[in-house]
């Protein structure tokens, strides 16, 4: 009885290995097929390495031509406003000559007309028949002189003017022209690095 008993748990005890065993085998077998079986990371090849370092450099290269774009546009504004600027400064320089010199003209175009009074004045005043003749004569000679000094000294406070503004503007016409030449440069650089973009 005793032996049968311990014959049936031997067999009983090695069924439960046979069936663990059996199930380690499968979960084994199950794990390396899936290790197998998965995909693998596809490795690139030399004309993707070249591809993608192409690709790289293009697009440092648009990034370069970009930030070069909005300095240049930025560069160009300020130009352009300076440009502005200094063109309202040389039209009211030239303004301010204009007027020196059309009052300067009108000055000198009255003055003969004034001295020939002077002239008559005097004859007139020789000729006067009366003291009240000769005193208003008088005054209007002394008025006239009065006008032909004030003239004269306008006349050269006008030279002295419009020497300063003469100076002064060819300064500001040189600085202009620099100014169109640096916007006139910038311009060919923008247009430049736009074709070889394109």
């Amino acid at each position: 009885m005793n032996n049968a008993t311990n014959r049936h748990f031997e067999n009983t005890s090695n069924i439960v290995r046979l069936f663990y065993l059996a199930v380690f085998y499968l979960a084994l077998t199950s794990s390396m097929s899936a290790q197998t079986t998965m995909p693998r990371a596809e490795v690139p090849t030399t004309d993707d390495k070249q591809m993608l370092q192409m690709i790289l450099g293009e697009v440092r290269q648009l990034r370069s031509a970009v930030s070069k774009a909005q300095t240049n546009t930025s560069r160009l504004q300020i130009a352009i406003e300076r440009l502005r600027r200094q063109q309202e400064q040389v039209d009211r320089l030239t303004a301010q000559l204009q007027e020196t010199q059309n009052e300067a003209q009108m000055i000198k175009s009255s003055k003969p007309e004034m001295e020939e009074q002077v002239k008559e004045l005097e004859n007139l005043i020789q000729q006067a028949q009366n003291e009240q003749q000769r005193s208003e004569m008088q005054a209007a000679y002394k008025e006239i002189k009065n006008g032909l000094a004030q003239q004269a000294q306008r006349e050269e406070q006008l030279e002295d003017i419009h020497t300063k503004i003469t100076v002064q503007l060819q300064s500001e016409r040189s600085k202009l022209e620099e100014m169109n030449n640096l916007l006139d440069s910038l311009q060919r650089e923008m247009e430049s690095q736009h074709l070889a973009t394109n």
